[in-house]
């Protein structure tokens, strides 16, 4: 078949108006899907955070190292996986959560976290729960931090980036520590935490002699 020019003249700009168009709705779906998986991604982590949260408060940790790989839990990262379409084994699983857990540490981050959290919570808390609230209102921040990592990672097509591993997990730990994130996450954490401890706390019998 064939079109006059002025046909054509006529054709050619509203087929590329067309062709715009699909692209501007592909484009719009892409945005839509990674807001939608973001979403579930972070309820995932919220979810575990707190999880992580009242174990600890109930059996607390003896040290720093392991609370660093208590925040890290391997059926989060299948769970985040899974919404951005990877299957990850447990073995695989298990060896992510390892390695982010490990790095946590290394980098400060977990005594770093700790101390920032210690400042508020001592302001709510008396020196008896502050110790057991700390630590389960750390684990929660610290699965926060390496949830959000992992989401990233993800995103990225199951790649860190040129940064790595210790980059993408410093932004993140920024990130969480500033003061409006911090203090959305904390009032949460009160909510959930503290204020169930405290309760415990009141329902105790007295101290012999006290």
């Amino acid at each position: 078949m064939h079109l006059s020019p002025e046909i054509g003249d006529v054709l050619l700009p509203q087929f590329v108006q067309l062709l715009l168009q699909c692209r501007q709705l592909g484009e719009a779906s892409r945005g839509l899907l990674e807001r939608q998986r973001r979403t579930d991604a972070e309820a995932i982590v919220d979810r575990y955070g707190w999880i992580g949260a009242g174990v600890v408060a109930l059996t607390p940790l003896p040290g720093v190292d392991l609370l660093g790989a208590a925040a890290v839990n391997a059926q989060m990262v299948v769970e985040i996986g899974r919404v951005y379409g990877v299957s990850l084994g447990k073995e695989s699983a298990q060896d992510l959560a390892l390695s982010v857990g490990r790095t946590l540490v290394g980098l400060g981050l977990v005594k770093g976290g700790l101390a920032l959290l210690e400042t508020a919570l001592s302001l709510h808390l008396p020196t008896l729960l502050l110790g057991r609230a700390l630590q389960a209102v750390g684990a929660a921040w610290l699965t926060r931090v390496a949830g959000r990592s992992f989401i990233v990672y993800f995103q990225q097509g199951q790649d860190w980036g040129d940064g790595g591993l210790q980059e993408v997990l410093q932004r993140e730990y920024e990130l969480n520590r500033r003061q409006d994130v911090l203090r959305q996450f904390l009032q949460a954490a009160l909510r959930r935490v503290v204020e169930p401890l405290q309760r415990q706390q009141e329902r105790l019998p007295p101290r012999p002699g006290g």
